[in-house]
């Protein structure tokens, strides 16, 4: 009985944050997704949490809803993004956005070379950052259930994420234009990114607020919202099924890229694209997955710095950075393309306004939404491959 409570716990906690982050500007500023990891960490800290619902009971609670949650929410997120549009973007914004996804990729082994004596399974590492920095926190989580990785590692990464990836914002959002537009040239408009039909097309990709998840209980819409948990349903159903017919050392890694393959696949058909909510829904499981793990985290990661995957994170936050700014250099791509792309890899689709904003240039929102997309579309393919190329570079 007390699993069950835990369980059902497990999946309200981010409905009561998405209610708090509505009525409190405050908390809606820092972020659903960051509280929903956070008050995790914070019951772990403060709570006996195996001695209230039982050892074995709640371990089997955080395993199901966190594989289960994180599956789940892969083709959701992914039924309503409109490909072949987001393709059509193209020009320097998609060229500076494959610089930014092979800068990516290049310092991440790089780094597994340089810190493979300092940090265990670093193979393992580099694949979930090369997710977490050409995608997204999903990236991340999935590339982690695809290479079986080390759930302290997961868990510290993510909160080492946390922290740099603010640092690597404000950076953006108040030196960088000023610095790499030293040796760039400057961004010229030409006013064709900002038509009103691609602007519908990101809408729902571009609210980062919690009033973004009003839309799961309109009941007009309801019958829709299940009917995309259904469709995704049956994506996981034939991904496992098709995983299971493979050797057992590669059903994880086939089980995600399967997920995202099947789950891409259906957003070509439009009676799936434009079922409402869809990835609202993914986002609520994105949390209810972030809720899950932080309760997993053992707390000791906080008072305990771990020095070299701290420097590790950086060092691919900052490495890439400077050779994506070079060949950028080559390219004759601006500043503003520059940083918008970059910040497409590293921080994902909500914060293409918020930095755009920053940067004084609303003509490069759309086409920032469109390679974020694109970055997250690829994300699992590209830190699966990272993973296992390191894993052989490093002798692992």
């Amino acid at each position: 009985m007390s699993a069950l409570f835990a369980a059902i716990a497990y999946l309200l906690v981010p409905a009561l944050l998405i209610i708090l982050c509505q009525k409190f500007q405050l908390l809606d500023k820092i972020g659903v997704v960051v509280l929903s990891f956070g008050l995790g960490i914070a019951l772990s800290a403060g709570l006996d949490l195996p001695g209230l619902i039982g050892k074995d009971g709640l371990t089997a609670v955080q395993t199901n809803l966190s594989e289960i949650s994180i599956a789940l929410a892969l083709p959701l997120l992914v039924f309503s993004i409109d490909v072949k549009h987001s393709l059509s973007m193209a020009g320097d914004t998609m060229k500076s956005m494959g610089v930014a996804l092979l800068a990516v990729m290049i310092v991440s082994a790089a780094g597994a070379v340089l810190f493979n004596g300092q940090l265990q399974n670093i193979w393992q590492i580099a694949g979930m950052s090369v997710g977490a920095y050409t995608g997204g926190g999903p990236n991340m989580a999935a590339i982690k259930t695809a290479i079986d990785a080390d759930q302290d590692i997961f868990v510290t990464m993510t909160t080492y994420d946390i922290l740099l990836s603010a640092l690597y914002l404000m950076f953006v959002m108040t030196l960088a234009k000023p610095l790499f537009g030293l040796f760039l040239r400057p961004f010229e408009s030409n006013g064709n990114h900002d038509d009103g039909e691609s602007q519908d097309k990101f809408a729902h990709m571009a609210d980062e607020t919690a009033n973004s998840y009003k839309v799961l209980v309109n009941t007009k819409t309801m019958p829709q919202t299940f009917l995309a948990l259904l469709c995704s349903g049956v994506v996981v159903g034939l991904s496992v099924g098709l995983a299971s017919l493979l050797p057992k050392s590669m059903s994880s890694a086939a089980t995600i890229i399967s997920l995202t393959t099947f789950g891409l696949a259906a957003s070509f058909i439009p009676q799936v694209r434009q079922l409402a909510n869809s990835f609202q829904l993914g986002m609520y499981l994105i949390l209810v997955f972030c809720f899950t793990m932080g309760t997993m985290t053992d707390t000791s990661i906080l008072t305990n710095l771990n020095l070299d995957l701290f420097a590790y994170i950086g060092f691919i936050l900052i490495g890439s950075l400077i050779i994506q700014a070079l060949i950028c250099k080559l390219l004759k791509i601006d500043t503003d393309t520059f940083l918008i792309t970059s910040s497409a890899a590293i921080m994902s689709v909500p914060f293409i306004p918020v930095i755009a904003g920053a940067l004084k240039n609303r003509e490069i929102i759309l086409p920032g939404f469109a390679a974020a997309i694109i970055g997250y579309v690829i994300g699992n393919y590209l830190g699966v491959m990272v993973a296992y190329a390191t894993r052989h570079l490093v002798g692992a």
